[in-house]
């Protein structure tokens, strides 16, 4: 690789840093419907084109930052579940599940089941039973995974976190 294209890496690496550190102060700070993109790119102190050059609005900042979570999830939806790592990912869940509910709110929840579904069907490489296609399977798992998720932090269905855990990852 060449030194301007890993400057460039770089900058687009410390960039991106910036702009989900940004995001975490201020989605601790006030409701996720209250933030603006605006308010992001000041507080990540980068310029407006910047910004845009990596994302669209602060839906696409949720939708990439949330990969950490999402990632365990996939791997249980295509069958390669670590009830330990989906274990965390459902006590972080419940640990800020305030935050979390915002996962469930139009027009950002739908943005979030597609992610998911991308990320299991990514995983599920071609191969599905009975012939539905692997788009159609993610599909489904991905809104079941979430369903759950989303009963569960809002108190509409009470589950133990470990059963839970268990349930996602297929057991």
């Amino acid at each position: 690789m060449t030194e301007a294209v890993e400057d460039l890496d770089r900058r687009s690496q410390r960039t991106r840093k910036a702009v989900f550190d940004a995001f975490t102060r201020l989605i601790f700070a006030r409701r996720y419907s209250a933030m603006r993109t605006s308010d992001l790119i000041e507080e990540a102190g980068v310029g407006r084109s910047t910004f845009y050059e990596h994302f669209r609005n602060k839906d696409d900042v949720m939708v990439w930052a949330i990969d950490p979570i999402f990632a365990p999830l996939a791997e249980a939806g295509a069958g390669r579940a670590s009830l330990p790592r989906l274990r965390f990912v459902v006590d972080h869940l419940w640990e800020r599940r305030a935050l979390a509910r915002v996962m469930f709110e139009p027009p950002l929840a739908a943005k979030l089941q597609r992610k998911l579904a991308g990320m299991i069907e990514a995983r599920l490489g071609g191969q599905t039973p009975g012939g539905i296609p692997p788009a159609m399977t993610a599909a489904a798992t991905a809104a079941g995974q979430l369903a759950m998720l989303q009963v569960w932090l809002s108190g509409e269905v009470p589950c133990e976190q470990a059963a839970l855990a268990r349930r996602l990852a297929g057991g």
